[in-house]
């Protein structure tokens, strides 16, 4: 249990404290509403995923409660190891017999019974490499190799492997944090104008390889022409936030979660929220990510040190823009992508990852309020 008040005996930010709780609590009551019927239809117990997801979320909470108590300092120090040790998931997903595959992606490595991402450990380690090489070469970036080409060298060797799964949402993700973190850190524009064309002709080749990634692109301009096929998802979506309208059907009461509509307990969660809860619960998970976006940047903003605002920055800005797709999917205003709504999808990896980077975030915020 988390003590409130030895908490705020140490500064931290309460408030952020508090609204991460509740979507890590939104989460936890929508995963098992959204997947009982599928856990019992498949393993014939309805908790099946809600006892997983409460192990990773415990795991989750523990790790950012280390991470709220160490020197952030230190981070630094870990940086090239756990880069190495990344690199060495990331390769070993990619061997047959050692990857799991699922749906023809073979992205996940298995420990006993429980599976993880390294493409969802990679978008951490990523950002904490670039915040510390940001902050030790701070007088060196005007230098094209120094300053640009080392970071791109280093994170594209994580976007080639990831791309390579295939997968593409986290590869693009890495990509945009790269460009984002460059930016922050002062990197000269010229030098990310050039990136942004690689960037366009990356996508566009990601696209034309794929033949079912054309097919999103098409069924999202306009996913009613083909409602029983590539715009399935996109459709039965819409239909469950029409179902929600301004209230809600109530907790439990979804239909669209009964085999309607995929994924309903990770990729298109926010669905089944717009459909139980109507308008009003899917504001109160938006306000609540805008919340925590403005409060970490209010913490970035007064970090005591360049590496404690550019690992602040760059955290929050991974969270926040992975839930800015996730939910723009859900409404039609971006293409379909297998990306989980952070703290409130079932997604083991990324759940702890979150978490682990909130714990750090609230780290900076104690000598922020200093």
């Amino acid at each position: 249990m988390l003590n409130f008040s030895s908490l705020k005996e140490k500064n931290f930010d309460l408030l952020l404290l508090i609204a991460v709780l509740i979507l890590s609590s939104i989460g936890l009551l929508m995963v098992y509403s959204t997947s009982s019927v599928y856990s019992l239809e498949t393993y014939g117990d309805t908790a099946h995923f809600l006892k997983l997801h409460s192990i990773y979320l415990f795991a989750g909470m523990a790790m950012m409660v280390l991470l709220m108590n160490i020197n952030y300092r230190w981070l630094r120090k870990v940086v090239y190891p756990a880069y190495f040790i990344v690199f060495l998931g990331l390769v070993l997903v990619l061997v047959p017999g050692i990857g799991k595959q699922v749906g023809g992606a073979s992205r996940w490595l298995t420990l006993g019974p429980f599976t993880f991402q390294p493409s969802e450990i990679a978008k951490f380690v990523i950002l904490l490499y670039l915040a510390h090489s940001l902050t030790k070469k701070r007088h060196k970036l005007d230098d094209f190799f120094v300053g640009f080409l080392s970071h791109v060298l280093f994170a594209g060797v994580y976007i080639i492997l990831i791309f390579l799964e295939p997968d593409f949402g986290g590869s693009a993700i890495i990509l945009s944090l790269l460009v984002i973190m460059l930016f922050i850190g002062d990197v000269r524009i010229r030098y990310l104008i050039p990136l942004g064309a690689i960037t366009a002709v990356f996508s566009l080749f990601a696209i034309l390889s794929r033949g079912y990634r054309l097919d999103r692109i098409t069924s999202f301009l306009n996913p009613w022409n083909d409602p029983l096929g590539s715009g399935y998802q996109a459709v039965q979506s819409f239909i469950a936030f029409g179902l929600g309208g301004v209230y809600g059907v109530g907790l439990g009461d979804s239909t669209q979660k009964l085999f309607f509509l995929p994924q309903a307990h990770t990729d298109f969660i926010f669905s089944i929220i717009g459909e139980e809860f109507g308008l009003i619960g899917v504001l109160v998970v938006v306000l609540l990510f805008l919340f925590i976006l403005f409060r970490s940047l209010r913490i970035a903003s007064a970090a005591p040190d360049l590496f404690g605002r550019y690992i602040v920055c760059g955290f929050i800005f991974l969270i926040t823009l992975q839930a800015g797709i996730n939910m723009a999917v859900s409404v039609g205003l971006f293409p379909t992508k297998g990306l989980t709504l952070p703290f409130i999808s079932y997604g083991g990896t990324s759940l702890v990852s979150c978490l682990s980077a909130m714990g750090i975030i609230l780290n900076v915020s104690t000598e922020s309020n200093k």
